[in-house]
């Protein structure tokens, strides 16, 4: 598979209109389900990038149902020390994604963001090196670092001075095209930490947020109430393309269905 897909579903609040419901016969007029999309296009398995633990049990339990193997990682907002709560922390975190690889990854996930809610949380569950560190065991987690809002895009287009990961962390750099102006610098500068960091995998992937981009305005009118913003002006960040969905992933792996 040339690019991976990276599902989202309804437990990230506001990010996404795909459900983890048990699939089967679904009604044309209601959000798709990502276990009868990957069912329609014959994918015995798929990632599930979250951004909290919990969709986790629902997906967990569905994709046994549907003899589906769900590769699940919790999008995790990570800050320079949790202890600090003001403004200028805000401006330094940025997003990572930790895959758990097993039992044993989900029970160290669960930790994390429990410890990352009740001691970290200011406005949002937040983590640093320093917890995950405490927790990690290479066996049972694996790091990514997703295209947008990474230490990389934020250091780098806005100058926000985000923690990078510690030397000894195997990192997998996430490259996605979606069309918006700025990803091919987003680009550029991942590959070039690549080369300079030995312990980087880069990965094509795919963010799927809807099933296909006849969708997109559903999506963005879902997003706007959420915001309590407007369809006319839902200020909302990477969203000036149509492109975070299923049918997109097809296009780019050739294996559009009819």
């Amino acid at each position: 598979m040339d690019v991976v897909p990276l599902f989202k579903s309804q437990y990230s609040i506001g990010r996404s209109i795909l459900t983890l419901e048990e699939g089967g016969d679904s009604d044309e007029s209601g959000p798709d389900s990502i276990f009868n999309i990957c069912a329609e296009n014959k994918l015995d398995s798929f990632f599930l990038v979250d951004d909290s633990m919990s969709g986790f049990l629902q997906g967990y339990v569905n994709s046994k149902k549907n003899n589906i193997k769900m590769i699940f990682g919790l999008r995790i907002p990570v800050c320079p020390d949790l202890s600090q709560k003001n403004a200028e922390s805000v401006d330094k975190t940025c997003k990572y994604i930790i895959l758990a690889k097993n039992t044993g990854g989900y029970k160290r996930l669960i930790k994390l963001f429990s410890e990352s809610s009740l001691k970290g949380f200011y406005y949002t569950p937040r983590a640093d090196f320093k917890l995950i560190s405490s927790l990690w065991d290479d066996e049972d987690l694996q790091l990514a670092v997703p295209f947008y809002d990474s230490f990389i895009h934020r250091n780098y287009l806005q100058d926000a001075w985000c923690p990078e990961p510690p030397p000894d962390f195997s990192l997998d750099l996430i490259i996605e095209q979606n069309s918006l102006p700025f990803d091919h610098l987003i680009h550029n500068r991942v590959t070039e930490y690549a080369k300079n960091n030995k312990k980087c995998n880069l990965v094509n992937a795919q963010s799927i947020y809807y099933k296909n981009k006849t969708d997109f305005k559903s999506y963005i009118t879902f997003r706007a109430i959420d915001k309590r913003t407007t369809l006319g002006k839902p200020n909302l960040d990477h969203m000036g393309s149509d492109e975070f969905c299923f049918e997109s992933w097809q296009e780019k792996n050739n294996e559009k269905t009819p």
